[in-house]
């Protein structure tokens, strides 16, 4: 990360020293906006959502998403790799893939390195093409080939664990068998989240369409790099743009600094100029001489020939904040939305899937299985007058034809299991729940000036269901334990379970003439 980073501050210093800022500056003056700038962020916004599809297609076989879901998940790891160093957004997607699917998030972290992958694969590839088409310095060519022996490298280890999971767990058990069982079973456990995670590309129609998926979007990525260039006087050109796009996604695969600045750039200036040498711009006929006649050589030069580094820089400042600006918008406005409300249950009831029967026989069986280990309860959640209330006001107590006794009784009973169950949390859990109660709490009494167990019944519930239902995601997420325990509880209570049973008898009957 350190290293990055200074890479991209020497980037940025030299780039500085040679830029003439007063072009620059007349660059911008002069250039038209409408209708490309427009029509570049529209381009960007299709493009994500392609990536959307395209995750979608990816993790189709183990859990279902919506395209908007899937967009706003890739919005999301873009948007923290732009706030954030080190393309920490990759982590920040696998997390939120587990987030909403549920999936562990190996098999996560799994699926964005293969998106990554294919990027790679699938940019690597374009710029091959648009460099037999269009001519590019020779350094251009000799960056391509060494992107070319990574992604060679990585090819193979994906298509053995893709299309031979069973050698690839054998492979894995030998390795990981001198570093205990401990490691032994964590490297199986990887390596089995890791091919299902590539389990897609085991289908031939998938892995076909993900792949022209995948060339959709970088071919549309350089359609808006096209779009901006006429802002600065450039005739469009879809290849010239593919292959600037291209070099310039290669070049930010490095970790580096938040939102790549410094090393896009750079990257991307420099791509454009060296596809453009020889390239005649006319110069527009509303343009300004500089008052500097020093700068009459440079802006000659450029109007004759190759783009000038001023407009270089200035084309390459204006795409990298199309594409910053749109996709960290999305990806903020998506964290807001989603918060991270879902997924721990989910991704509980994926991975406790029932075990296969076991055969009966009369010979003893050895079953592995994991058992919590028992430790001291640390009653630290009292029945009180306050837990009495929220639990009462969780629950439907008036649904039922309950006696006021067996309501009081019944909404106790979920009160001890509730607090029971809150205080065998584990230490760090349980500090935290006790600081979203606290923040409930105080938040409660300043806005209806009474503490919660003293308002009266109705606003009780309104202020739960506000809680547990409202807009706030941290909020929703700070309730769904507490009322799952208490509902668990209140129906397991035997009045109530007499009560639903009584109803069910009825329900045959009721209006069937019978």
């Amino acid at each position: 990360m350190a290293g990055g980073f200074i890479i991209s501050l020497l980037l940025l210093v030299m780039t500085a020293k040679k830029i003439n800022w007063q072009l620059v500056e007349d660059a911008f003056a002069t250039a038209t906006w409408l209708p490309w700038l427009p029509l570049a962020v529209l381009t960007y916004l299709v493009g994500m959502l392609l990536r959307g599809w395209r995750l979608k297609q990816l993790v189709c076989t183990e859990a279902n998403l919506t395209v908007a879901t899937a967009s706003n998940i890739v919005a999301v790891g873009y948007a923290t790799n732009n706030i954030l160093p080190a393309r920490l957004g990759e982590f920040a997607r696998a997390g939120m893939l587990a987030e909403r699917t549920g999936l562990p998030y190996a098999l996560s972290l799994t699926v964005t390195f293969l998106e990554r992958l294919l990027d790679g694969l699938t940019i690597l590839s374009l710029f091959v093409l648009a460099s037999f088409v269009t001519p590019t310095d020779q350094w251009m060519k000799t960056a391509a080939a060494v992107a070319a022996v990574i992604f060679g490298c990585a090819i193979p280890c994906v298509m053995i664990l893709a299309f031979s999971p069973q050698l690839s767990l054998s492979l894995a058990s030998q390795l990981s068998i001198p570093l205990g069982r401990k490691w032994h079973n964590r490297a199986l456990a990887l390596v089995t989240q890791v091919t299902r995670g590539l389990s897609c590309l085991r289908d031939a129609s998938t892995a076909l369409s993900v792949l022209c998926n995948s060339f959709l979007i970088w071919i549309v990525e350089g359609l808006m790099f096209a779009m901006v260039m006429p802002c600065f006087n450039m005739s469009i050109n879809l290849i010239k743009a593919v292959a600037v796009m291209a070099f310039t996604n290669l070049g930010i695969l490095i970790p580096s600094t938040p939102g790549y600045v410094g090393p896009y750039q750079i990257c991307c200036s420099t791509a454009l100029r060296a596809v453009t040498a020889g390239e005649t711009q006319i110069m527009p006929h509303h343009y300004q001489l500089p008052s500097n006649l020093d700068n009459l050589g440079l802006l000659i030069n450029e109007s004759i020939g190759q783009v000038s580094e001023s407009t270089a820089l200035s084309y390459a400042v204006v795409v990298h904040l199309v594409f910053y600006s749109t996709v960290t918008i999305w990806g903020v406005i998506a964290m807001a939305r989603y918060g991270l409300e879902l997924g721990t249950t989910a991704a509980l009831a994926w991975e406790a899937k029932p075990a296969t029967d076991l055969p009966t026989t009369e010979t003893s069986l050895s079953v592995i299985t994991s058992v919590p280990t028992q430790s001291t309860v640390n009653h630290c959640f009292k029945v009180n007058p306050f837990w009495l209330s929220v639990v009462s006001a969780s629950l439907p107590t008036r649904a039922l034809a309950l006696s006021a006794d067996e309501r009081r009784a019944a909404v106790r009973y979920a009160t001890e299991f509730t607090c029971s169950e809150l205080g065998a949390l584990p230490t760090k859990l349980r500090f935290l729940f006790k600081v979203g109660i606290f923040g409930f709490r105080t938040i409660t009494m300043l806005t209806n000036f009474n503490a919660f167990e003293n308002l009266a019944a109705s606003q009780q519930e309104k202020v739960i269901n506000a809680w547990s239902y409202g807009p706030i995601a941290l909020a929703r997420k700070l309730f769904k334990p507490l009322r799952s325990l208490a509902l668990l509880a209140f129906f397991e209570y035997p009045a109530v379970i007499a009560i639903i049973d009584g109803k069910t008898q009825q329900i045959p009957t009721q209006g069937t003439g019978v």
